[in-house]
């Protein structure tokens, strides 16, 4: 059912991680140099220091999976089981977007100055993919109503 509402849910959650792992996900200051945090890796000045490409290729596979999770429309609670498990990766995201940023800042001598965008897209992914969750089950108790007339 590429028509249904569920369908527009699962590729804006799919925009929206493919956004976090591309922008700045939070801004530091190290000696009055800023320093970028995007999820490839943490840039000084414009050039790689740190490599954290465990952290894009995290948000990578979640949204391609809210991509994959499109298609399976006719297994319903598959899609449903893969789309909790995309939400427990996007939760994941964060614990070590949060692990990278205790482990590399009093290494780094580092001072926060603010945080970017690319950190607010998995907490809007993850409510548009609860939403599409909550319309796909929506659909299978729909599709079970209508067997159980037929019998």
């Amino acid at each position: 059912m590429l028509q249904r509402i569920q369908t527009l849910f699962l590729l804006l959650a799919s925009v929206c991680m493919l956004m976090a792992t591309v922008t700045p996900l939070a801004s530091f200051s190290h000696n009055g140099n800023p320093v970028v945090f995007e999820a490839m890796g943490l840039f000084r000045d414009g050039s790689l220091e740190s490599s954290t490409w465990a952290l894009f290729v995290i948000g990578a596979i979640s949204s391609l999976l809210s991509i994959v999770t499109v298609f399976l429309y006719r297994t319903r609670m598959v899609q449903i089981r893969i789309s909790i498990f995309n939400i427990f990766l996007m939760i994941g995201f964060y614990l070590y977007f949060g692990f990278l940023i205790f482990r590399i800042n009093p290494e780094a001598g580092l001072q926060f100055q603010k945080i970017g965008v690319g950190v607010i897209m998995p907490v809007i992914a993850i409510i548009l993919t609860y939403l599409a969750i909550r319309k796909i089950g929506a659909d299978e108790v729909l599709v079970r109503s209508f067997n159980r007339l037929r019998k």
